[in-house]
């Protein structure tokens, strides 16, 4: 229930941005994903492999509450039921760190590429809808 009110509650709190910084969310938002996949990498090669998330599903007893039939008659009560269960487990997972080293310096290249072009565009926003 928690996981379903998630998107609403962000989308409230996006709705109570101003032009200026929805503007300027706009702008940053590829640099921050940049930024996650380089940190994600330096990580991979200070720990010498990568991490990796399954997900596990198995069945689990709970109770149940409901309406149910029971012998001639109808009737609100508990019973057990059968649920599936999701867990997520972080593994370790090999990697050929020259790819992940290789990999990194082309985000670093394309990080450097990128923040100018962030720079003009933040500076563009911040003219376009000055402080109040």
């Amino acid at each position: 229930m928690r996981h379903a009110l998630l998107p609403f509650l962000l989308l409230a709190l996006a709705s109570c941005a101003t032009p200026r910084e929805a503007c300027i969310t706009d702008q940053t938002d590829e640099m921050r994903t940049l930024e996650a996949l380089i940190a994600q990498d330096e990580a991979t090669l200070a720990r010498g492999y990568a991490l990796e998330r399954q997900t596990e599903y198995r069945s689990g007893l709970s109770l149940c509450t409901g309406v149910g039939r029971g012998i001639g008659r109808l009737g609100i009560g508990t019973s057990t039921c059968v649920r599936p269960e999701a867990r997520v487990r972080t593994v370790p997972v090999a990697v050929n760190l020259d790819e992940v080293d290789a990999r990194l310096t082309t985000l670093r290249e394309k990080r450097a590429e990128l923040s100018r072009g962030v720079a003009l565009g933040v500076a563009a926003c911040r003219e376009a809808y000055p402080a109040q």
